[in-house]
């Protein structure tokens, strides 16, 4: 390939193919040889994973982040739509791949995407970054504690509003819903409570306590015009957040004004 043999690391890759199951197959059919070098994006020859987990579990310029469709352990990220990151390299590493290799292929597939993944969600040093920090944190049976994603919001907050606070990165919140009006995947929270909200049904309604009880509760049942369905409840199944659970939530994003 590019003129020259793959690299063994690639033609390995390539044969076995046929057996990687469920998400590592849809990550690495589209990858199998860049490890050869012959990626859209060049060599990656730097990239600091203490950013890239930042910007994994955050986004960047307000687009979505990886961690509303991806599911990687570390980050605490629950995302369905897209591979299993763990499950996608945990296999390579057992294989003995190295991590620069691994960081190969994640930054030649942020670039060139395809199907449900738009192309350039980071891009440059951003995406050098977050191919660093998925290369050094997925599928890794015990992540070193510079894994850990914290995606707390501001300073600890008392009360119900704390306990909010926490549930909104341990239930993974963060990877869809910002908080500070950016755009996500998710409306944002900041300013979200008492709003007017237009609905796909094009009815308007008030984002109250009743509203995100039930929206938090039975995600797909009302749905905000310019989202889309199936996306919260492919990670937060109707029902699996208590009512308590909901309260301390919603009590967090009343401190988002």
């Amino acid at each position: 390939m590019c003129g020259r043999a793959a690299h063994p690391e690639a033609r390995h890759r390539k044969r076995r193919l046929g057996v990687v199951r469920g998400g590592a197959a849809v990550l690495i059919c589209a990858t199998a040889l860049l490890a050869a070098g012959c990626g859209t994006g060049g060599i990656v020859k730097g990239g600091d994973p203490a950013k890239g987990g930042t910007l994994f579990v955050k986004g960047a310029n307000g687009k979505p982040s990886c961690a509303s469709c991806h599911t990687l352990k570390a980050a605490g990220a629950k995302g369905v739509v897209g591979p299993n990151l763990d499950d996608a390299f945990a296999y390579d590493r057992q294989q003995g791949y190295q991590d620069s290799t691994i960081t190969q292929v994640v930054r030649d597939q942020i670039e060139i995407a395809g199907g449900r993944m738009p192309a350039n969600l980071v891009t440059g040093t951003d995406a050098d970054d977050v191919a660093a920090y998925v290369a050094a944190c997925a599928g890794v049976e015990k992540p070193s504690s510079s894994c850990t994603v914290t995606g707390a919001a501001g300073p600890a907050l008392p009360g119900l509003a704390g306990k909010g606070q926490k549930l909104y990165a341990s239930l993974s919140c963060v990877s869809c819903h910002t908080t500070d009006g950016s755009k996500g995947t998710g409306p944002s929270f900041k300013g979200l409570f008492g709003r007017s909200t237009k609905l796909t049904t094009g009815q308007t309604v008030t984002a109250n306590m009743a509203y995100l009880l039930e929206s938090i509760r039975d995600p797909d049942k009302q749905i905000v015009q310019g989202y889309s369905p199936g996306v919260m409840s492919s990670a937060i199944k109707p029902g699996s957040v208590s009512t308590a659970d909901a309260k301390a939530l919603i009590a967090f994003i009343k401190t988002l004004k």
